[in-house]
């Protein structure tokens, strides 16, 4: 090849680069354009429909404190959400990762914890009705005789009896667990209602009835059984045992709690050594870690056939 015809080739080749290299940048941009566009923010003060007036106002949750990024849902858009804003009725508010918002309205206080969706229902003038859509947590508490909050999770139903502070949590399954720390709450699915009163829990498996109330241990429990390292295959089981209302990860992915605390995973393992981590929370928000490294060995050689005669004359 002439040196024209290298220096044409080169020529050639830096163009195409250029051309891929533009390609490249503009499917970025595209990319960024609709997958990082950021929430609108909400209009501080939203009025819901009907128009904003003291009567109404008093009704309606307000925004009151806000840690990470949450979303509200009004009129079919989501909003990032600010302290002062207002929430109405048929409303959703989203929490993500590492988020957690406090609504007030009147006496009654709603925490939110992270990764969840609350549907603000019914809002009365005396009682604020609730629905917990998505996963997590959400403590509620109720200061005046006269107010009242019910919380909806899946097949349950939760009420305050006057003045109580009470928690409801629902994992990914739909399990529902309530526990009062102050005053009681009404705790209802499939026909079976039941008084969780102060220090008591009592958890709702998938579709089924409640539990009767059980006094709420002084610490969280938590025991493992951990795989041996000369039994390890391609995937680790590990097993143990929590409050049947705990919530469970193993190396990060939920894993459910059966109605007698007993729960297990499967890990995957690679060659080596491999960190198998539990946490737990309880309903009270109290947690515990416990970790071990298991090793799974090589497999050994697989030996080859071979025709040469292992004695020789």
């Amino acid at each position: 090849m002439s040196d024209e015809h290298r220096r044409q080739s080169r020529r050639f080749t830096i163009v195409i680069l250029v051309l891929v290299a533009g390609v490249l940048a503009l499917a970025t941009a595209l990319s960024r354009r609709v997958f990082e566009q950021r929430r609108p923010e909400m209009p501080a003060g939203l009025s819901p429909v009907p128009p904003l007036t003291p009567e109404t106002d008093a009704r309606l949750f307000r925004v009151t404190a806000l840690q990470g990024e949450v979303e509200a849902l009004q009129k079919g858009q989501w909003y990032v959400v600010r302290p002062g804003h207002l929430l109405s009725t048929r409303d959703v508010i989203r929490t993500k990762p590492r988020a957690r918002a406090v609504l007030r309205r009147g006496s009654v206080e709603l925490e939110l914890r992270d990764n969840m969706d609350l549907r603000l229902d019914d809002l009365e003038k005396e009682t604020a009705r609730v629905g917990l859509l998505r996963g997590g947590r959400v403590s509620a508490s109720v200061t005046d005789q006269a107010d009242s909050v019910e919380i909806t999770a899946r097949h349950t139903k939760t009420a305050s009896v006057g003045a109580a502070r009470f928690v409801v949590s629902m994992s990914a399954s739909g399990k529902v667990s309530v526990a009062a720390s102050e005053g009681a709450a009404r705790f209802a699915a499939k026909g079976k209602e039941v008084l969780v009163s102060s220090g008591n829990v009592s958890t709702a498996m998938p579709e089924e009835a409640p539990s009767d109330p059980e006094p709420m241990p002084q610490e969280i429990l938590l025991s493992v059984v951990w795989p041996e390292d000369d039994r390890l295959g391609a995937q680790a089981r590990v097993k143990g045992k929590a409050q049947s209302s705990s919530r469970i990860n193993v190396n990060g992915l939920e894993t459910e709690v059966r109605a007698d605390g007993t729960f297990q995973a499967f890990v995957p393992l690679k060659i080596g050594k491999n960190r198998v981590q539990v946490d737990a929370e309880d309903i009270a928000g109290r947690s515990k870690s416990v970790e071990k490294i298991v090793t799974r060995a090589a497999p050994a050689p697989a030996l080859e056939p071979t025709n040469q005669e292992l004695w020789n004359p």
